[in-house]
C-alpha cells in the first residue's frame, strides 16, 4: 500500500498505529498539537493487558523493549476500608498478565521505534474539510494545511476529527478524578507507604474512593474519585491548592491519617478531572477515507482498559491497511465492524467497574471482581421485590424490628444480606441489623457502621459476617427500623414483627402478638404475613406461602463453589414456594444454589396495573435487574402464570389482552437475552387458570397454545401443567394440589412442583 496515512494525535494510540504501519512500508505522518515531546507530563502507571496492549506491541515489534520499562512489583493489590483495615491483600509474584509501566516511557519507546520527523510537533488541528474522493484538508492553528488521503483521528476525547463521522459527544459521567502526588515516601511519608504497598492500593465506600499507585523512585499517584455533580466541582478553586485540598479532604473525615495525608499532604496542586464517556454502543456508517481509534471512537469510564483498546486499535489498523493494499475501504469497513463489538463490550464493562468501585456494593463487590480469598458470592436466597406503597397489606413500622427466617439452599462460611429502597418515596434508615442461623445471631453493619440509611432507589449490602452456613440451614436476618418507615419494597409473605423496641438478635424474639389480618377476597391471594390455622397446614391442604419480608432481597454466602445458580422467574405460582421445596428436595452435596425472583400477579408483557403495583414491573422490564442482577446466575426457569391473559377484562382493560404469537415473542425475548448471558433456559407450562376464566374458550385456548410451544421449543420443559391438573379434568386443579382459590397450588402443590423441577434439573444433567 502506498497510499500515505494522516494521524491527527501522538498518544499512545496513534504511535502504535505508525509503528505497525512503519514495520509494513506504509508511510504515515503523526499530527500533535503539543510543541514537543515534552510539553507535559503523561500522566501515571499502566497496567499492560496481555490480550491487548501486550498483543499490540507484540504486533510492534517492542515486547522485549517493553519488557526493559517494566515496574517489577506493581501488580500488588491491596484494599483497605476507611479506617486503615486491610480488606484483601494480592502480592505481585511477578505471575500477573498486567505488567505496569509509565505511560511517559511507554510513549517515549514508541517515539523511538519510529523515523526521524514522523512525528509533527506544534501543529494543533483546528477545522477539518471533506474533499472530493475521500481526501480531507486540515488546517492547523498556525495557518498551514494539509491534504489527507486517509485521515486517521487518535486525538483523544475530543476530537476535531470524530465529527467527519458520528454526531456524538462525551457526557459527564457522573464522576472525577481529583490528582495529588507524594514524592521520598519511605523517609517523608512512611506510613501512607506502608497503607499503600507496593502497588496499587484501593480504599473504596459508595460514592467516594482513594486509589493510590506506587511508582517508581519513591513517588505515589493518587486518584481521588467523588460521585459528585459537575457543579459541586465548579464551585471549588483548584487553582488555590491550600483550600481545594481542605475541600476534597472534608469528603474523607474520620478516614485513617495515613490515607487522608495522600490527600492533605499532596506536594503538587490537585487536578481535577472530570470523567466523560461516549454512549456505550457508538459507532457510526463507512465514511471514505477516514476513520478513528482510542479514545476518539470510544471513550469510556477509567477501567483500565482506555490505553490498552487505543494500542490495539491502532496495531488492528494497521495491520487490516497491510492485509488490503489495493483496497483502503474493505481495509475500515472490516477493522471497524471489530473494534465497534471490541469496544462496545469493554464500555458496558467500564460502567461495571465504575459501579464495582463506587456503588452500593463499594468495596465488597469490587473484592469479588479482584476474587479475594473467600469472597466468592453465592446467592443462597432471594426474592423479588416489588412496589406495595398505597396497597394497605401491612401497616407502617416505627420503632419495631422485622425478623426474617429464609432457607438457605447452599452453605457457605460468610454472609451478608442485601436491603433495598428501591420503592419508596424517601430514604430507609436502618437502625440496627443482625444475620444469625439457630440461637447464633451476630450484629451487622454497612460499611463497618451500625446503621445506614438507604436512599430512595437504591440497595446496601451488610458487611460480610463470619457465620457458618449449611444447606437446609433457616438463615435470621433482623432490621431495626426505628423512624416512621412505610411498607414500600417488599415480597414474601411470612415474617415477624416485634414489640416495640430493637430486638435485633434477641432471643427469644419478643412477638408483637398481634393477629394476622384476614384475607382479602379481593385478591387473587393472600396478603402478605397472613397464614391459614397451623392445622390446615400441616396436612399440606393450606396455602403456600414462603418466608419473605420488607427490604430485604437477597442473602448471599461465601467459602464454596457451586455448580449452579438457578434463578426461578414468574409468578404466584413461582413466588409461592416451589424454588424453596426444591432446594429442600436437592442434596447438600449437590451444590446448587436456587433463587425466587417470581412475583404474585406478575405478568411477562406489562407492568403491573395502577391500582396494584405490587404484582409488578413486566418479566421483561425487571430481567436485568432480578436475572442478572444475580450474581453468578447459570440457569433460568421460566415459570409464569395466566396473568398476561387472565387480568384483562377483569382487573384491566380487555385491550391488554396479548396475542398468541406475542405471549411467544416476550418468551422468546427472555430466551434470548438469557443465552445472551450464558444460561441455560428451563420452561415450565402454565397451571390450569382460575375457575371464572375456565369458562372462556378464548383464554384456555392461549394456556393449550403457550403449553404446545413451550413444550416444543427445543429447550428443556418443566411440566407443570401435567405436574397438577387433574387427570379427569385436565382444565382444572387436581383437588389434592389446589389451594383454597382452586387457582393456586397448595402446599402439597408447590412441593409436585418442585419434585417436576429436580426431574428436569436431573435431565439437564446439572
Amino acid at each position: 500500500m502506498t497510499t500515505p496515512v494522516t494521524i491527527i494525535g501522538a498518544g499512545l494510540g496513534g504511535l502504535t498505529l505508525a509503528r505497525v504501519l512503519h514495520l509494513h512500508g506504509i508511510p504515515a505522518t503523526v499530527y500533535e498539537g503539543d510543541a514537543s515531546e515534552e510539553a507535559r507530563t503523561q500522566g501515571g502507571q499502566l497496567d499492560i493487558h496481555e490480550s491487548t496492549g501486550q498483543a499490540a506491541l507484540a504486533a510492534a515489534g517492542l515486547t522485549e523493549e517493553f519488557r526493559a520499562i517494566i515496574h517489577e512489583g506493581a501488580e500488588a493489590t491491596r484494599i483497605l476500608d476507611g479506617d486503615g483495615t486491610l480488606l484483601f491483600e494480592e502480592i505481585d509474584e511477578g505471575t500477573g498478565g498486567r505488567p505496569e509501566a509509565l505511560r511517559g516511557d511507554l510513549r517515549r519507546l514508541l517515539l523511538d521505534s519510529l523515523p526521524d520527523g514522523t512525528v509533527r510537533w506544534g501543529h494543533k488541528l483546528t477545522t477539518v474539510t471533506s474533499l472530493a474522493g475521500g481526501r480531507h484538508e486540515l488546517r492547523f492553528s498556525d495557518g498551514s494545511t494539509v491534504t489527507a488521503e486517509l485521515l486517521v483521528g487518535a486525538d483523544g476525547a475530543w476530537s476535531k476529527v470524530r465529527p467527519l463521522l458520528s454526531a456524538a459527544s462525551p457526557a459527564y459521567a457522573g464522576m472525577a478524578f481529583v490528582e495529588t502526588y507524594l514524592y521520598d515516601v519511605e523517609e517523608r511519608h512512611a506510613a501512607t507507604a506502608a497503607a499503600v504497598g507496593a502497588g496499587v492500593m484501593y480504599s473504596l465506600v459508595p460514592g467516594k474512593g482513594i486509589t493510590a499507585h506506587r511508582e517508581a523512585g519513591g513517588v505515589i499517584h493518587t486518584y481521588v474519585e467523588l460521585a459528585r455533580p459537575e457543579e459541586w466541582f465548579a464551585q471549588i478553586d483548584f487553582s488555590d491548592a491550600t483550600t481545594s485540598s481542605a475541600r476534597i479532604a472534608a469528603e474523607f473525615e474520620g478516614w485513617a491519617p495515613e490515607l487522608r495525608a495522600l490527600i492533605t499532604d499532596g506536594q503538587t496542586p490537585p487536578v481535577a478531572r472530570l470523567i466523560h464517556a461516549l454512549p456505550h454502543d457508538h459507532s457510526w456508517e463507512r465514511v471514505p477515507g477516514v476513520t478513528l481509534i482510542g479514545d476518539a471512537a470510544h471513550l469510556m469510564p477509567p477501567s483500565g482498559e482506555g490505553a490498552n483498546l487505543a494500542m490495539l486499535d491502532g496495531a488492528e489498523l494497521a495491520l487490516a491497511l497491510a492485509a488490503n493494499p489495493e483496497n483502503i475501504e474493505t481495509a475500515l469497513e472490516g477493522f471497524e465492524k471489530a473494534m465497534f463489538a471490541r469496544s462496545q463490550a469493554e464500555a458496558v464493562g467500564a460502567r461495571m467497574i465504575q459501579d464495582l468501585c463506587l456503588g452500593a456494593r463499594a468495596p465488597y463487590q469490587f473484592i469479588e471482581f479482584l476474587g479475594g480469598h473467600g469472597m466468592d458470592w453465592v446467592p443462597t436466597w432471594g426474592q423479588a421485590v416489588s412496589d406495595y406503597r398505597g396497597e394497605g397489606d401491612e401497616p407502617d413500622f416505627d420503632d419495631v424490628t422485622v425478623r426474617m427466617t429464609l432457607p438457605a439452599s447452599f452453605g457457605g462460611s460468610h454472609a451478608r444480606a442485601q436491603l433495598s429502597n428501591r420503592f419508596a418515596d424517601g430514604p430507609v434508615r436502618i437502625g440496627r441489623a443482625a444475620i444469625g442461623v439457630g440461637d447464633r445471631i451476630v450484629p451487622a453493619t454497612f460499611s463497618g457502621r451500625s446503621s445506614v440509611e438507604i436512599p430512595a432507589g437504591m440497595a446496601m449490602w451488610t458487611d460480610p459476617v463470619e457465620l457458618p452456613v449449611r444447606h437446609g440451614d433457616d438463615v435470621i436476618v433482623d432490621v431495626y427500623l426505628p423512624e416512621p418507615t412505610p411498607y414500600a419494597t417488599a415480597a414474601g409473605f411470612r415474617y415477624d414483627r416485634s414489640l416495640p423496641g430493637e430486638h435485633t438478635g434477641a432471643v427469644p424474639f419478643p412477638l408483637e402478638g398481634s393477629a394476622p389480618e384476614a384475607i382479602d377476597d379481593s385478591r387473587e391471594f393472600p396478603a402478605p404475613n397472613t397464614t391459614d390455622e397451623p392445622e390446615v397446614e400441616l396436612d399440606g391442604t393450606g396455602w403456600s406461602l414462603p418466608a419473605g419480608g420488607p427490604f430485604l432481597r437477597t442473602i448471599e454466602v461465601a467459602g464454596a463453589e457451586p455448580r449452579a445458580v438457578l434463578v426461578a422467574f414468574g409468578g404466584s405460582s413461582t413466588a409461592m414456594g416451589w424454588p424453596q421445596y426444591a432446594a429442600d428436595l436437592l442434596p447438600a452435596d449437590a451444590r446448587i444454589a436456587i433463587v425466587n425472583r417470581g412475583i404474585s400477579g406478575n405478568r411477562v408483557r406489562l407492568d403491573a396495573p395502577p391500582q396494584t403495583p405490587s404484582w409488578g414491573l413486566a418479566g421483561l422490564t425487571r430481567f436485568d435487574d432480578d436475572v442478572l442482577g444475580t450474581y453468578g446466575a447459570t440457569h433460568l426457569v421460566i415459570a409464569y402464570n395466566s396473568n398476561d391473559w387472565g387480568l384483562p377484562g377483569r382487573v384491566t382493560s380487555i385491550d391488554e389482552m396479548p396475542t398468541l404469537e406475542q405471549l411467544i415473542a416476550g418468551y422468546q425475548e427472555l430466551i434470548d437475552r438469557a443465552e445472551e448471558a450464558g444460561m441455560t433456559v428451563i420452561l415450565a407450562t402454565i397451571t390450569p387458570l382460575a375457575p371464572e376464566l375456565r369458562v372462556d374458550a378464548n383464554r384456555e385456548a392461549l394456556r393449550q397454545g403457550l403449553n404446545e410451544w413451550i413444550r416444543t421449543s427445543g429447550h428443556e420443559c418443566a411440566d407443570f401443567d401435567a405436574a397438577i391438573r387433574s387427570a379427569s379434568d385436565p382444565i382444572r386443579l387436581q383437588p389434592e394440589y389446589a389451594a383454597p382459590d382452586d387457582t393456586h397450588p397448595n402446599i402439597n402443590g408447590s412441593k409436585r412442583l418442585a419434585q417436576t423441577m429436580i426431574e428436569a434439573l436431573d435431565r439437564l444433567h446439572v
